[in-house]
């Protein structure tokens, strides 16, 4: 063995570079344990240089991935947290309506789960989830995003139908006769009473207003003109209907002003007193109905001060 050693580093190789050019070839005669040496250290600085830059591509891909993965999980969260804020303002929002609107003994316009909603103890702190780089906590957060948005549109939802209940509460109010049509005194109220014509017992379907002949008539109400024109026992008569089954009727005018189609607003001109048809003096014979069934005006008119 150890004559085996001593070979090894006694023996010798000769290298010959031949030019091409035809010049002189040249030897380099060297031990073959320094070959070896060379080779091995050649091979050795190769494969730490190759490791060095793996390295340095695998850094510089999880760099890039942490920054895509960071810009991602902000996105989301900022998204999240408007959402949140949005949903919370609007649940505020939302017990306002209730409370104003006294819908809690109604049918329950407002959807609303107070369970999944936002409380304080969700207040989270989203700066710190971002140093949890990992799938879970993207899957997690993308599944509390799903779920909050479906609380906004279900909120927004809710909101529609509040919108839609306080229009037609507008339109019933807009519908409903809530002003003196003219200035003047009752001398004739709704009910039973003797005809001031004939004496004879009889009802009345309205009460008289009493004022001067011209005096200016407004509707009470909005509403739509279904006839003007003249009515046995009523003389010059003004039809309004008004929706939601109201209507109201105008009699004894000495003019009329509109005609059958025209689209009234509560307070406007719409006749003059007079003293048309069967009566005994300038009056205004007004009328509510609902349904076409007459009713006691003087409940809709307001007091006076």
């Amino acid at each position: 063995m150890a004559k085996r050693i001593k070979t090894y580093f006694q023996k010798k190789m000769t290298f010959m570079v031949v030019p091409h050019d035809g010049g002189s070839p040249v030897q380099v005669k060297t031990n073959l344990f320094i070959l070896h040496s060379l080779i091995l250290l050649l091979g050795g600085l190769l494969t730490w240089a190759v490791i060095l830059t793996i390295k340095d591509v695998n850094g510089e891909l999880a760099i890039l991935d942490n920054q895509k993965n960071k810009i991602e999980m902000t996105g989301m969260l900022t998204e999240l947290e408007q959402n949140r804020v949005l949903l919370s303002h609007m649940s505020q929002v939302d017990d306002q309506f209730r409370k104003l609107l006294k819908l809690g003994s109604r049918k329950q316009v407002m959807i609303y789960n107070t369970q999944n909603g936002p409380t304080e103890d969700d207040n989270l702190d989203f700066s710190g989830l971002l140093n949890e780089q990992n799938d879970e906590l993207i899957n997690k957060i993308n599944s509390n995003l799903k779920e909050t948005s479906g609380q906004v549109s279900s909120q927004q939802a809710s909101f529609k139908e509040i919108s839609a209940f306080l229009d037609k509460q507008r339109s019933i109010l807009a519908a409903t006769p809530s002003l003196w049509p003219i200035n003047g005194w009752i001398t004739s109220g709704f009910g039973k009473r003797a005809s001031p014509l004939t004496g004879e017992p009889g009802r009345h379907y309205g009460v008289d207003i009493a004022n001067v002949v011209g005096t200016p008539i407004h509707a009470t109400a909005d509403g739509l003109v279904v006839y003007a024109g003249w009515e046995n026992g009523y003389g010059r008569v003004v039809v309004i209907e008004h929706g939601y089954g109201f209507s109201t009727r105008y009699g004894h005018c000495s003019s009329v002003d509109v005609k059958v189609g025209d689209e009234v607003k509560r307070g406007q001109i719409i006749s003059y007193v007079g003293s048309s048809g069967r009566s005994t003096g300038s009056h205004l014979h007004y009328e509510v109905r609902i349904h076409g069934i007459p009713v006691d005006p003087e409940k809709y008119l307001p007091e006076i001060d």
